[in-house]
């Protein structure tokens, strides 16, 4: 068992982390560090982010069927306070992993691909944002399973090849007549 200066300090680091990405930071991006850093195991970890959310330290948002995670200003406040408690070597450990999954992350957050089941049919939403605004959205019917994965596994690895070519598409049938 943990005692409370490594709970603290686990708990640190989630707020760290959030801090420095600056962005809603999904939970397998954060379960990625902290797992494979083994700072924390999996239930621990779930636990700290229960425990945060409670005391509002952090903030969790639901959307799109995709939980993210920021960082509140009561959380920003703890961590300016306490942030010396956090191991010098794991700062950098986060600034590395943010350095290089910053990209990628912000990437994940501005393309959707999700889909619903209702009776067998299947409700695909397929959507590209930037700064939160939507430049395109897209939904279809489609009649199995298999087809609302494959139209997401699609969609979100070359949702900007699609964009650009349903783009070229409708400006140059419009530009032929």
């Amino acid at each position: 068992m943990k005692n409370s200066s490594q709970l603290a300090e686990s708990k640190l680091i989630i707020l760290y982390m959030l801090n420095k990405i600056s962005l809603p930071m999904s939970l397998s991006y954060i379960q990625e560090f902290a797992l494979a850093s083994e700072y924390m195991d999996y239930f621990s970890l779930s636990n700290y982010l229960s425990e945060l959310t409670e005391s509002e330290y952090i903030v969790k948002n639901i959307e799109h069927n995709k939980t993210t995670y920021t960082i509140s200003k009561k959380g920003y406040k703890t961590l300016t306070l306490f942030e010396n408690l956090i191991p010098k070597s794991i700062k950098e450990k986060i600034n590395e992993y943010v350095a290089l999954n910053k990209n990628q992350i912000k990437k994940d957050l501005e393309i959707i691909a999700t889909f619903k089941e209702n009776n067998n049919e299947y409700s695909v939403k397929c959507a590209v944002y930037e700064n939160k605004v939507p430049l395109m959205e897209m939904n279809l019917k489609v009649a199995s399973k298999k087809y609302a994965n494959t139209i997401c596994d699609n969609w979100k690895k070359d949702a900007s090849k699609y964009y650009l070519s349903f783009m070229k598409s409708l400006l140059n049938s419009h530009n032929e007549e």
